[in-house]
């Protein structure tokens, strides 16, 4: 991502001015303030050591083991106390410690409850500290953390939470470049182009066994990360809101939603598309692309273990990658909001500003190069090897030991996507990956409404959204016509989406005087 280019965009343009640029600037260094070396170890011995106490998402089966906490509490001169909790019932044991008001220092909000009523309702009542007049003080926050991912994540136009980052999007094309090159067609870069090769893939007998039993497009029951969503921002479809006459509406009101599901419509009437997709899993489209089913997917494009597990069973089968499809309004690719989650600091735990100081300098040193090699890759010579100065190798016989002891942490604690060192064997088609998730940064679409509040939208938004979901699924696989489509909207309307829309609305007016 490019950290220098922190532009506003239109939908967040309420976030002051005299906001950002605190942000953005490196401001007074903060190891003045506190006496700290570049990754804290100087810390003077005088201090006791600042204890600092976090609830965190457990993502497998057991916690990590322990192993790089001493060091991690070595470098950045703090005790650290984490609870793991399973992600399953996170959720619900967050609500219960706001409720109950027996919270840590450090809160870990998922990205799903972000607009949860009790963390919003936490924040507008004050129960949590409001961190943006202070970022300043920080040099590696101020530097790394992105302004456009820290608005997605603020409230009432203000920074309550530190973000920890994900790609804004790694959506993309996956297919077998063999078929391809058997078939005489070259890469797609248009829609219409892209449904030539899925045409091609079904019935040009791309795998060569004389029999017509392969699908263009292998795909799952997932509107938003299968391919549907991904095809409607070639279409020129706004992400999750967009301006229709200068007001904001629900993606699913465009004209360009309309064509995206006669497009689909197509592909299954036509059989391009395998028939059972609304049944699919994810691991069930994976294994069937991976077994010659189809020819391509489009999803999140996590293409290399995709690439490793297809060549072990048909070593002659190329898979490439590609992001840009050119629609009406050229190439977009939607995107997420970039935040994983969010940490947010409790009042009733961290008493002081000087308290608050403390738990914001472990982040600012987590950013720093000794820090983030650590929780992003682990000890040296125990998972991995220090090929140079800069490079590194990971080591095959210690992946067990990295997810027991360094993965979550990697995870849980990296705010910024930063890295200092870089894999030296991650080969040119790992790289290509990377590359593709960058370059998906300059035409990438984003929700104007990530940093908005509705709360009709908090309360209903996900029952409401099972309408507009079932009723696309109905139209693509022909049992409900426009009409009906039409009828499906009423509905969501009148059973709360028209509230929601006003409340949007209201909220973006408010923030952009």
């Amino acid at each position: 991502m490019n950290r220098t280019s922190n532009v506003l965009k239109p939908a967040i343009a309420w976030i002051s001015i005299s906001m950002l640029i605190p942000l953005l600037t490196t401001g007074c260094s903060f190891a003045a303030n506190l006496g700290k070396s570049e990754s804290g170890m100087a810390q003077q011995q005088t201090e006791a050591k600042p204890e600092i106490s976090m609830m965190l998402v457990l993502n497998s089966a057991d916690p990590p083991r322990d192993t790089i906490v001493k060091p991690l509490e070595d470098k950045t001169g703090t005790k650290l106390s984490f609870t793991w909790v399973p992600d399953n019932i996170y959720t619900d044991k967050m609500v219960s410690a706001i409720a109950g008001g027996t919270l840590p220092k450090v809160l870990q909000i998922k990205s799903v409850d972000l607009k949860h009523p009790s963390v919003v309702n936490g924040i507008r009542s004050g129960m949590f500290w409001e961190i943006g007049p202070l970022l300043k003080d920080y040099p590696h926050i101020s530097k790394y953390m992105n302004a456009t991912i820290m608005n997605n994540g603020s409230y009432f136009g203000k920074y309550y939470g530190l973000y920890w980052e994900r790609p804004l999007s790694r959506q993309g094309i996956q297919y077998r470049k063999d078929w391809l090159e058997r078939l005489g067609l070259k890469e797609p870069h248009t829609i219409e182009e892209l449904y030539t090769v899925l045409q091609a893939f079904t019935y040009g007998d791309p795998d060569g066994n004389g029999k017509q039993d392969t699908y263009g497009l292998l795909d799952r029951n997932d509107l938003v990360y299968g391919a549907f969503k991904n095809i409607a921002s070639y279409f020129g479809t706004p992400n999750n809101w967009g301006f229709v006459n200068k007001r904001l509406v629900p993606d699913f009101m465009t004209v360009e939603y309309l064509e995206t599901m006669r497009f689909m419509k197509k592909l299954y009437d036509e059989k391009l598309i395998n028939p059972d997709f609304t049944v699919t899993s994810k691991v069930q489209q994976e294994d069937r692309f991976i077994n010659g089913e189809a020819g391509m997917m489009i999803s999140n494009v996590l293409a290399a273990t995709i690439r490793d597990r297809i060549k072990k069973s048909n070593p002659a089968a190329v898979i490439e990658i590609q992001n840009r499809i050119s629609g009406p309004k050229g190439d977009r690719i939607w995107g997420s909001t970039g935040i994983g989650g969010l940490f947010l600091f409790p009042k009733t735990s961290v008493k002081t500003e000087a308290e608050l100081r403390a738990v914001l300098s472990f982040f600012d040193q987590t950013l720093t190069e000794d820090v983030n090699n650590l929780i992003t890759y682990g000890l040296q010579d125990r998972h991995y090897k220090l090929i140079n100065e800069k490079t590194i190798k990971i080591m095959p016989e210690t992946k067990t030991l990295r997810e027991q002891e360094v993965e979550l942490y990697a995870n849980a604690l990296r705010t910024a996507d930063i890295r200092y060192l870089q894999l030296g064997e991650n080969g040119s088609f790992q790289e290509k990956i990377n590359a593709m998730i960058q370059d998906n940064n300059n035409i990438v679409v984003l929700d104007p409404t990530a940093a908005l509040i509705s709360q009709a939208q908090a309360e209903k938004g996900t029952e409401l959204q099972t309408i507009i979901t079932d009723a696309t699924y109905q139209f693509i696989l022909g049992k409900l016509d426009e009409a009906g489509f039409n009828r499906e909207l009423g509905k969501w309307r009148q059973n709360g989406g028209n509230l929601i829309m006003e409340e949007m609305n209201r909220e973006y007016e408010e923030f952009n005087k």
